[in-house]
């Protein structure tokens, strides 16, 4: 797995289940502090998207502003 080392991330949001329905994208940032468990916390402009990301690269949504809380993992990308 990625080490969360970077401090910009994409998230992307599955489609509906069962379906090829579009999948939304997010851009989070790294803001300086942690999340719940102690990870670093990342979050969109508005901050309204909020995820902790471990050292392992798993993503943990905290909350997903206007975009639906999925039933499945959100995939992220480390970003340069």
């Amino acid at each position: 797995m990625t080490t969360p080392t970077a401090s910009r991330w994409l998230l992307t949001f599955p489609g509906p289940q069962g379906c090829h329905g579009k999948q939304e994208s997010v851009l989070v940032e790294h803001h300086g502090a942690r999340g719940p468990t102690g990870h670093p916390l990342y979050s969109n402009a508005g901050r309204t998207v909020q995820v902790e990301i471990t050292e392992n690269g798993v993503a943990y949504l905290l909350s997903s502003g206007d975009l639906p809380m999925p039933d499945t993992p959100v995939h992220a990308q480390p970003l340069p």
